[in-house]
């Protein structure tokens, strides 16, 4: 028989319980293509020339923007000193437009959208009038407003036409430009995650990863500290010992189902969750389990799974949660460098100390 009250002895490794229940999306939320990549294993020098690959992209995104930007403000500044005529003409043009989009807009719910993808897509009123799209289905109104607009741009000198048409083209690409910046530097965010965690040693980053307990908490690298010696359970620490006080919040780690949950003499209030990435995660010694907690029970990363204690094998030792790694359901991996950064991002983070 196992130890029943080992003090600060961990539980041995027990048998992960694999399943093959998919973990499904947030109820209402579209599956990004980019999160079928959650559990992410990288060479640590390729993960250095990720962030400089990156940065790099987002030097290039923000030139992009500035250039856009600049070359917008000089050709509103060219706009800008058009007499005072042309002004008048400019700003009948551009209410012109205003309407005429209102009328394509009123003309698609009135099931006309067909004929006026040329509408939309055209970039001359003069063409779209000879073209004759509001043939079918339309209003008086819709027929103005083609005469309105081509007449307010035939009284408009062609180059400040052109003038025109390039303010509303750069607008448009500086927008895309913004959006671009945008998402490299959310790439070049996650990608220096993935560079500090492999730094601090781990072989795994998981997308979406949250701590797994709620502060006062410490904890050390103690992968492959003995464990149990001199029974027939001796073995090598497969996980971490996060320290906390009795009944500290313990959280689900990322999105997934409880695969078993159960208490036995070892791991005592134990529960197994297999993630989105597909890993398994062990939790061991709770003093409870939180409201709702069961097997196939689907839960959210942050979600309250349990609270700290000592039970099982470790009874009478200071509480803690003994949390393992499983990628795919395999062999452990060292969870300290992924639980260090994590702990180091959020304790650093707004309204932290």
């Amino acid at each position: 028989m196992p130890p029943e009250h080992a003090g600060d002895q961990d539980s041995p490794p027990e048998e992960v319980p694999l399943s093959e229940e998919t973990v499904p999306p947030p109820p209402g939320e579209p599956v990004d293509p980019l999160e079928a990549e959650r559990l992410i294993r990288r060479e640590l020098r390729v993960a250095q020339a990720e962030v400089l690959q990156s940065a790099a992209e987002v030097a290039d995104a923000a030139d992009l923007v500035d250039q856009l930007a600049d070359r917008l403000a000089t050709l509103q500044r060219q706009l800008a000193r058009l007499d005072v005529a042309q002004q008048l003409k400019v700003r009948e043009l551009q209410e012109a437009e205003v309407r005429f989009r209102e009328r394509v807009a009123n003309a698609v719910v009135r099931g006309n959208a067909a004929e006026l993808d040329t509408v939309m897509t055209s970039q001359d009123a003069t063409i779209l009038e000879m073209r004759k799209v509001f043939l079918t289905s339309v209003s008086e109104a819709d027929r103005q407003s083609v005469t309105d607009l081509t007449r307010a741009k035939a009284v408009i000198d062609g180059s400040v036409l052109d003038a025109l048409d390039a303010v509303a083209r750069t607008r448009r690409e500086l927008r895309a430009a913004r959006g671009g910046l945008q998402d490299a530097l959310r790439l070049n965010t996650e990608r220096k995650f993935h560079l500090a965690v492999f730094s601090a040693g781990s072989e795994i980053v998981i997308r979406g990863f949250v701590f797994p307990l709620g502060e006062p908490y410490s904890f050390i690298d103690s992968w492959g500290y003995p464990r149990m010696t001199g029974t027939e359970y001796e073995h090598g620490h497969q996980g971490v010992d996060i320290m906390a006080p009795f009944g500290t919040p313990v959280y689900a780690v990322e999105r997934g189902v409880l695969t078993r949950v159960g208490t036995d003499v070892l791991g005592g209030t134990k529960l197994w969750l297999k993630g989105q990435s597909g890993t398994y995660y062990y939790y061991a010694h709770m003093q409870a389990y939180a409201e709702g907690i069961a097997e196939g029970v689907v839960v959210n990363a942050g979600q309250l799974v349990g609270y700290v204690g000592d039970s099982g094998n470790a009874q009478g030792g200071a509480p803690h949660t003994h949390f393992q790694i499983h990628p795919g359901g395999g062999e452990p991996v060292n969870p300290y460098g992924l639980l260090k950064v994590v702990s180091d991002l959020s304790r650093s983070g707004p309204g932290a100390e």
